[in-house]
């Protein structure tokens, strides 16, 4: 367990996957739950235990499950399907374990594969009667949502898991990290470091910046201490920032409203997203620029009137109908 970030919980959740559980593991940026499945993937348990991180594949359930069989070190063909992978688990890797990390990049999420869908989440409400184990990570509590594909709304199913909420860092635990870490300092400046990232509210960024840049000597004429306050202030900065990333989030919330509310039937969503895009610095010409139909069609609203309009009321904050929304 000397790897382990969290080592007691760590331990807990390995004998709680060797039971079969399925789990919906909450965690917020920053804190490490990306370590805590790798950290799973380590400990020895009755079958293997594949990590994905679903961001990065949910465009592709093909490379998901490319990823996945990577890590079974079984013989033959590869699967083509989720139904086709937890088979081979069931017959060949009894006791495995499925750890999707940022579950909720696939909620609300017009930007999809189309294979995830109904029949998709099924097979993971499926896993625990083969004897397979489930840990879904995302930073809210997972609910059910929409599923929107190129093809329209998919209505997901609920999943059926147990929601646990991922503690919060121990200072042994940082300050074990760190030690693990070792970064050019001596025991006074890791004890400073280890106090500065246990008061960030996402430590685990914290600790990765400040050991890549002491490592690279970065800002050394300053004292350790402004080197860590003006790290953890651009930290801040970046994670406040409203930019294109924000009005992708925008656009994915919109057009997963817009299509599941039926008034896409009435006007296009790629117009009213892209609007939407407009009202966000850094994406699109100007900011607060309203897009215009060509010739003698109706013209947009203005900023002010648009704002007020039920549907985009709605979209700013559709979770009580829709569930988390994710981009």
């Amino acid at each position: 367990m000397d790897h382990c970030l969290r080592p007691t919980f760590t331990a807990r959740l390995g004998t709680d996957l060797d039971r079969g559980a399925a789990l919906n593991l909450v965690a917020a940026p920053g804190q490490g739950a990306g370590r805590l499945l790798e950290d799973l993937k380590r400990l020895p348990g009755r079958g293997p235990r594949l990590v994905a991180n679903l961001k990065r594949h949910r465009t592709s359930l093909g490379g998901l499950i490319a990823e996945l069989w990577r890590q079974t070190d079984l013989d033959g063909h590869p699967p083509t399907t989720l139904g086709g992978l937890t088979d081979r688990l069931e017959r060949e890797a009894p006791g495995a374990a499925l750890l999707l990390h940022r579950f909720d990049a696939l909620l609300d999420n017009p930007d999809l594969d189309p294979g995830y869908n109904d029949r998709f989440i099924d097979a993971l409400n499926a896993l625990r009667n083969r004897g397979l184990a489930l840990v879904c990570v995302s930073a809210e509590r997972l609910q059910p949502h929409v599923i929107l594909t190129p093809k329209g709304v998919r209505h997901g199913s609920a999943l059926d898991l147990t929601c646990e909420d991922m503690p919060a860092l121990g200072h042994g635990e940082i300050v074990a990290e760190v030690e693990r870490r070792a970064p050019p300092l001596d025991g006074g400046g890791r004890a400073l470091l280890a106090a500065a990232v246990l008061a960030d509210p996402c430590p685990m960024d914290l600790l990765d910046l400040a050991c890549r840049r002491l490592r690279d000597g970065q800002h050394r004429h300053l004292a350790l201490n402004e080197r860590l306050t003006r790290w953890g202030g651009e930290l801040k900065a970046e994670r406040g920032r409203i930019g294109p990333r924000s009005a992708v989030r925008v656009r994915h919330q919109v057009q997963t409203w817009w299509v599941a509310s039926g008034v896409g039937k009435v006007l296009p969503v790629g117009r009213v997203a892209a609007w939407i895009c407009g009202l966000v610095p850094g994406c699109g010409k100007k900011r607060g620029q309203v897009p215009r139909t060509q010739g003698n069609g109706p013209r947009w609203p203005s900023v002010r009137t648009a704002v007020s309009m039920g549907p985009l009321a709605c979209a700013a904050r559709p979770r009580d109908r829709l569930g988390p929304i994710r981009g």
